[in-house]
């Protein structure tokens, strides 16, 4: 089968590609599907698939057209480079880049895999599993004979991986005796590691994690989580025992929506690294063991982890059986009898009766606020968001009441509907408190530097209440 275009070059007598001198297309060269059967058109380039042995594919046999051919003696069809490139490039075209980033992250898995067999690793945990739950551990590890995974949206981590490229290719221009995606061996761990960025000058590790919103607003309270601490103490602890200088430990953020980074800083602690590898020794034991590991996620109705990004979820939280008996994934794989139920039920009340306390305690300290000036006052912030006039709007109860008032007048007197204006309404948003906390990385960059001025707290007016005796 031959595909041509008007404008399309002869194919010379030895199958190279040929342009013309001076293309007259008018309109896009429309995209080809190509499959082994058909010649490669694109561009206003033609060019029939070609073997090695010099004759075109479909001319061997086979009903793939992947046998011999033999006039030319071939014994088996192989594409030539050129029709290989061309096949490829074609196919290039209606490729996405969400379709090339899963492909290259495979890739990864695969040279991953293909690694920890060649050196006799049974199970590939490392340090990066410190603050993955021990279940997904398990069901990635050694999943049961029934176990199916589920699609999940890895868009989210693919662009953290370019991020995280990007950035190192940046630094490692500027810093160029940095080492970066170092590997690093944690003693008591079968798979190594590998550290973001070390610095042997000043002995500083730095892991670099990329945040969307939920998780940029997670570590605004409290900093990275113990996880992803153990995580980088582990590979400073690999560091230090291979012989290298390591003072700190460093933690930066990248946040993905707009390129806002922060960095959390702790320094290094052996006796903290060497109990985070314990607990990763502890999970290797078990699954060596064949025992089950338990769940660290709260479940699919609460938890965006197990809801979004575990590929176990429907078989670790039993998500079709519950969905049939009509109660919660949660519901159905831990809540067993009534003494369960009961315990719910108390827990359930104990919080009613806390939330109901701390709403009145909440009350209180906004009486004590009222008529304070709005700024900033140590690590807080206190205001107030909303009080603005809306655009006018039309107001249908006045419409109601105008057209209502003009019902009962007489042809002659009542006016026609398009003089009738619409009457309009302009709401004030309400007024309501807002109570901020400053950002952990700003309150931990004001301890570490206490005469430097927080650009965070800069941008705000302080806040200044006058001074009354009492």
């Amino acid at each position: 089968m031959t595909i041509t275009t008007a404008d399309a070059p002869d194919a010379t007598p030895a199958g190279g590609l040929v342009a013309p001198d001076a293309p007259q297309q008018t309109e896009p060269t429309p995209a080809f599907h190509v499959t082994a059967d058909h010649v490669a058109v694109t561009h206003g380039l033609e060019r029939p698939l070609l073997c090695v042995c010099g004759g075109e594919k479909r001319e061997h046999a086979g009903a793939a057209s992947r046998g011999g051919l033999a006039r030319t003696a071939c014994a088996r069809m192989r594409l030539d480079k050129p029709s290989r490139l061309l096949l490829a490039a074609i196919r290039g075209v209606e490729r996405t880049l969400g379709q090339d980033l899963r492909n290259a992250d495979g890739n990864r898995n695969r040279a991953r895999d293909k690694e920890n067999r060649k050196g006799g690793v049974r199970f590939s945990v490392g340090p990066s599993d410190a603050s993955s739950c021990r279940k997904a551990v398990e069901y990635r590890e050694n999943p049961p004979a029934d176990y199916e995974p589920i699609p999940t949206d890895k868009r989210a981590a693919l662009m953290g991986t370019l991020v995280h490229e990007g950035v190192r290719r940046i630094r490692k221009r500027r810093y160029p005796w940095r080492l970066f995606e170092l590997p690093v061996d944690v003693p008591g761990l079968d798979r190594p590691g590998k550290c973001d960025e070390y610095d042997p000058m000043v002995g500083v590790v730095n892991d670099l994690k990329t945040a969307g919103d939920w998780k940029w607003e997670a570590i605004a309270e409290d900093g990275p989580p113990q996880g992803e601490w153990e995580q980088a103490q582990m590979y400073a602890l690999g560091l230090a025992r291979a012989g290298h200088y390591v003072t700190e430990v460093r933690i930066t953020y990248v946040q993905r929506a707009n390129g806002k980074d922060e960095v959390y800083v702790r320094p290094y602690d052996e006796a903290f690294a060497l109990a985070a590898v314990d607990k990763l020794v502890a999970v290797l034991d078990a699954l060596d063991a064949g025992l089950p590991l338990p769940r660290d996620r709260e479940g699919p109705s609460t938890d965006t982890v197990c809801r979004v990004y575990c590929p176990a979820r429907d078989h670790c939280w039993n998500v079709p059986a519950a969905e049939a008996a009509q109660r919660s994934p949660e519901s159905w794989t831990l809540v067993h009898d009534d003494e369960d139920v009961e315990y719910q039920l108390s827990t359930y009340a104990e919080a009613r009766t806390v939330e109901g306390d701390a709403k009145k305690t909440k009350e209180r300290a906004k009486a004590l606020l009222d008529g304070v000036p709005e700024g900033q006052y140590g690590e807080w912030y206190w205001g107030h968001t909303g009080g603005k006039m809306g655009e006018p709007k039309p107001d249908i109860v006045e419409r109601v009441k105008q057209l209502e008032g003009v019902y009962d007048a007489p042809d002659d007197v009542r006016p026609p509907l398009v003089d009738l204006p619409m009457p309009t309404v302009r709401k004030t948003s309400p007024l309501a408190v807002k109570v901020k906390h400053q950002r952990a990385a700003a309150r931990e960059k004001a301890r570490r530097f206490p005469s430097a001025a927080d650009p965070t707290v800069s941008l705000v007016h302080p806040g200044r209440l006058p001074v009354v005796e009492a």
